[in-house]
């Protein structure tokens, strides 16, 4: 969630066309000129008007040969680890998204400005959680995308990545990817928790997260991650799914699939904050009845599963005001801790019964030792850092708490002030985000701010809700995103 400087290190506008004797190793002339007769008639359809297809289709041919310049370039030249695409000019590229339906009316600059740490694609919108303190304020209305709608996507994706032939599309060199896994990520939520994330096809056939996470990485490579902050345990439904996910990505090339599997694990969960409540109202049986049940939860989401909880990539994010605030007691590091405790007494209970019975997830006295040291251990890392993001201030001034909050509005300006300047070349490193209805925005988490680029998907027209924390007083345009660069691949020649 920080706003992270990129330094380009002069190599703003770096163009591998000006990389004149390095051209001559990698070019021809034939390099520049477009052969008409390898347009084979018999697999391409020019409907409509056949001349302007003609030369769509010529203008893509020319674009491949450039291509396989760059490529021959970056192994010439031995930067292939640091290959970064938005070094290079695009416009030499400019015709390659020819026939990619999700990509229609969309420059190649565009799509390399979407392409670069694309971290979300929101497939579902919408949760019923309502915890306390949730950064995206999110809301029980949904809206989901279809599968072939997220399909599309991906495979556009797939065919681009493969059509520059394997190059990094993604900004995976960026030195803070390399240093920042959420730079590497590309998840499907936003405001939705993963265990209710499910999409449905034409024929209302459901997909859930496992096909989710297969389709985004078998298609680009692309790895995703997975959080929830539990279920009702009750809710057949959703126990039956998370024990799936359990024994699926238990396996090692499963969990390949995978940067992260978080239990989101935090004082802001709505049966705790009822319980405060009732306890500061003097209502006892009721408060300990609220934090029982949230506490029987959590403790039934980590005992789903503690097969993984030795897994490097599983995590409890425990997140808490810290102590130092004002009115924070029953909200601060201490009280989390006493929530931690409590639970994991009953994940210790649950699989020492599991042991003596059924044994579904628990095999050996060695497995139950080695299981419960490793939640033991992860669920003492606590988190005291909070945005202003969401429904935090409301939350705060509710219980009249006072604690610092890391606050997004004053360096959201910078940012604002560098996309004026830069344009795609932007120094100023974020995310990119594709909502439900195929509405691209430049976002943090934090701070959302809207786009001209929507992707040609089916359901295009269907509005998503609104995004929270969005800017409404600048966007990043299509002129802003296409302004004209400096040197082509003829000029270079020519030199």
């Amino acid at each position: 969630m920080k706003i992270q400087p990129y330094k380009t290190n002069n190599l703003k506008y770096r163009n591998f066309y000006t990389d004149v004797e390095a051209v001559k190793k990698c070019s021809t002339n034939s390099a520049c000129k477009i052969n008409i007769r390898a347009v084979n008639s018999n697999n391409t359809s020019f409907k409509g008007n056949p001349f302007s297809e003609i030369k769509k289709f010529a203008k893509f041919l020319q674009a491949k040969r450039r291509v396989l310049d760059l490529k021959k370039y970056v192994e010439i030249t031995n930067c292939e680890k640091d290959f970064v695409l938005r070094d290079f000019a695009m416009e030499p590229f400019e015709g390659l998204q020819y026939g990619i339906k999700v990509f229609k009316n969309m420059t190649m600059k565009e799509i390399q400005y979407l392409c670069e740490n694309l971290h979300v694609i929101a497939v579902n919108r919408g949760c019923k959680n309502m915890c306390g303190y949730c950064y995206a304020d999110a809301k029980p209305s949904k809206r989901a995308m279809s599968w072939e709608d997220f399909t599309a996507i991906t495979k556009g994706l797939k065919t681009l990545k493969k059509r520059f032939l394997g190059l990094d599309i993604f900004g995976e060199n960026f030195q803070i990817a390399r240093d920042d896994i959420l730079y590497r990520t590309t998840e499907f939520f936003y405001d939705s928790d993963c265990i209710n994330l499910a999409v449905k096809d034409k024929k209302g056939k459901i997909y859930d997260f496992t096909e989710l996470a297969t389709e985004l990485y078998n298609s680009t490579g692309r790895r995703t991650a997975f959080d929830t902050s539990g279920w009702y345990k009750n809710n057949s439904v959703l126990q039956k799914r998370a024990e799936k996910y359990a024994n699926y990505f238990l396996k090692p090339e499963n969990m390949e699939k995978l940067n992260a599997f978080n239990i989101s694990f935090n004082v802001f969960n709505a049966s705790y904050i009822a319980s405060v409540k009732a306890l500061k109202k003097g209502e006892a049986e009721k408060a300990n009845r609220l934090r029982e049940r949230f506490t029987d939860n959590m403790a039934n989401s980590l005992f789903t599963f503690i097969q993984l909880a030795d897994n490097p990539k599983f995590h409890i994010l425990l997140r808490s005001f810290d102590s130092k605030g004002s009115n924070t007691k029953y909200f601060d590091k201490k009280a989390i801790k006493s929530l931690a405790e409590q639970v994991f007494s009953k994940v210790q209970r649950l699989c020492k019964d599991d042991l003596a019975g059924e044994q579904k997830y628990i095999k050996s006295s060695d497995m139950l030792g080695h299981k419960l040291v490793n939640l033991y251990f992860k669920l003492n890392l606590f988190d005291t850092s909070l945005n202003s993001s969401g429904r935090m201030k409301d939350f705060m001034k509710k219980f009249d708490i006072k604690a610092p909050l890391t606050e997004y509005d004053e360096p959201m300006k910078k940012v604002i002030a560098d996309l004026k300047e830069n344009g795609r070349y932007h120094e100023i490193l974020m995310h990119r985000l594709i909502d439900a209805d195929g509405k691209v925005y430049h976002m943090n988490y934090a701070r959302f701010i809207p786009t001209e680029i929507q992707l040609n998907i089916k359901q295009k027209d269907i509005p998503a809700p609104k995004l929270a924390n969005l800017i409404n007083d600048f966007s990043v345009t299509k002129e802003l995103l296409n302004r004209s660069e400096i040197l082509i691949m003829k000029k270079a020649m020519r030199e």
